[in-house]
């Protein structure tokens, strides 16, 4: 996992986040989410679908009904709007068979959590707080990173958004947000949730259904709903021409 701090921050020379410390200047983030990037090409030595030659990214077997190719497409932009665990289990397989996720604008993510969804942390940066240049943060990380999720605290304007879809599809990387996101391709929107696992009162809470409305443009754009269990059970990749590695090893950068 490269986790985009304050040491590594302080390490390209740029100020700590201390008390009446001046905040990092927009060429200082743009730096920082380049030397991320650079790191993680370096680390994954272009890891299976980097290249651009898979156009899918392969999602478990009991969430592709949801996509309307069965899988995530490269150069595209889609939401996962209400619901955290659904947005780490969507992406798990495509982690698990080799491709990097930049998660920009989470502070609040649970690492455990994405890591029993199925998420490869050793093939995952983070930027907890990109502060007021997220667009630039992002637009730096789509250059090469496979998958980049743009969480809630990045703040960015329509005029943003538009500038990174159309960064996605020349890059041939895929934008996932959990913010709106007008003109993505694909918007699955968690409608309602409940829990299952007790037993008269007793025990925990093991299992959640979630009723999925799909929306977007093109092939997405017939609205189909979808009951979905989490945490998945697990299944084949649905894209097998994905070569599976060994994953990496947990390391920290900075």
């Amino acid at each position: 996992m490269t986790l985009v701090d304050d040491a590594l921050l302080a390490a390209l020379g740029g100020p700590a986040d201390t008390a009446g410390a001046t905040g990092p200047t927009h060429a200082e983030r743009t730096l920082l989410a380049r030397s991320v990037l650079r790191r993680a090409e370096l680390s994954a030595r272009r890891a299976p679908g980097s290249t651009g030659e898979e156009k899918l990214l392969p999602v478990p077997d009991e969430l592709a009904g949801l996509l309307p190719s069965g899988g995530l497409q490269r150069g595209t932009a889609v939401v996962v709007d209400g619901s955290t665990s659904l947005l780490l289990a969507l992406l798990s397989e495509a982690s698990r068979t080799g491709a990097w996720t930049a998660m920009v604008g989470f502070p609040r993510l649970g690492i455990l959590a994405a890591a029993e969804a199925g998420i490869d942390l050793g093939r995952v940066a983070l930027v907890p707080s990109p502060g007021p240049d997220a667009a630039a943060a992002v637009a730096a990380l789509l250059d090469g990173i496979d998958v980049v999720v743009v969480g809630p605290q990045a703040a960015l304007t329509d005029a943003d958004r538009r500038r990174l879809t159309s960064r996605a599809r020349e890059r041939g990387n895929l934008l996932v947000a959990a913010q709106p996101w007008a003109g993505a391709h694909v918007v699955l929107t968690v409608r309602d949730g409940t829990w299952s696992g007790t037993d008269h009162g007793a025990g925990y809470l093991r299992r959640r259904r979630l009723t999925v409305e799909r929306s977007g443009r093109a092939g997405a754009s017939r609205g189909i709903v979808r009951q979905v269990e989490l945490p998945l059970h697990g299944g084949a990749v649905k894209n097998p021409r994905q070569v599976e590695k060994t994953p990496p090893g947990l390391r920290l950068v900075g």
